[in-house]
């Protein structure tokens, strides 16, 4: 899989307060293009539709904040935290989330390509009905989040952490689990998502209950 990396410029103009800064450019319905955000602090505030490229996000907290049908192209995350914010119906190419807390982050009925999720921590997140492309979870604490109904082509994972993740009706062929930890997975019964994913032999010996087969000692 090759992923292909966001497009930042050199020179980025940096923006103090991103909630001022931006009201024009969502009452016009304009694209944001090359700013850089650092340290932004904001709660329960609203951006939906806004269309943010060839930009960096740095140490921000956007809590709770509502991004629905937003657009991210060429965009960077670095160490935000993202919690419980609303990404329903947005759209990301060729973004980063790096070292960023995105706990309870709902990113349902999203198309996201040629993006990748690194050092971050995912838990409680929400991926429902996602169109994933070229997708890549590096070292991702996944625990009790969810991945269902969604399309994966090219989406790899490596050395995350998938405890009582929910991939209900979620095909995982050629998934490779076996750097990871996949831990009591949610699937249908007989689990037809995980048919030709890749485990590991131990992998292997703790998800055969979930066919039925009792492995006598």
């Amino acid at each position: 899989m090759s992923i292909i990396r966001p497009k930042i410029p050199a020179q980025l103009n940096p923006v103090d307060t991103f909630s001022f800064y931006v009201q024009e450019f969502m009452a016009e319905e304009l694209p944001i293009e090359e700013i850089e955000i650092c340290e932004e602090c904001l709660e329960d505030e609203a951006f939906l539709k806004i269309e943010i490229r060839k930009s960096t996000f740095e140490k921000c907290t956007f809590h709770n904040c509502n991004f629905e049908k937003a657009t991210f192209i060429d965009v960077v995350f670095q160490s935000c935290d993202l919690s419980n914010s609303k990404f329903e119906g947005a759209y990301f190419e060729r973004c980063r989330f790096v070292s960023c807390k995105c706990i309870g982050i709902d990113m349902s009925d999203i198309v996201i390509k040629h993006t990748t999720f690194e050092e971050s921590n995912l838990q409680y997140a929400y991926f429902i009905k996602t169109k994933i492309t070229d997708v890549l979870f590096d070292r991702i604490d996944f625990t009790e989040s969810s991945i269902i109904e969604s399309q994966l082509k090219r989406f790899a994972v490596m050395k995350s952490t998938f405890v009582k993740t929910n991939f209900f009706k979620t095909m995982l062929t050629n998934v490779d689990f076996s750097n990871s930890e996949l831990v009591a997975p949610l699937v249908s019964i007989p689990p037809t998502e995980l048919k030709g994913c890749i485990v590991n032999t131990f992998q292997a010996a703790n998800l055969i209950g979930l066919w039925g087969i009792q492995v006598k000692p």
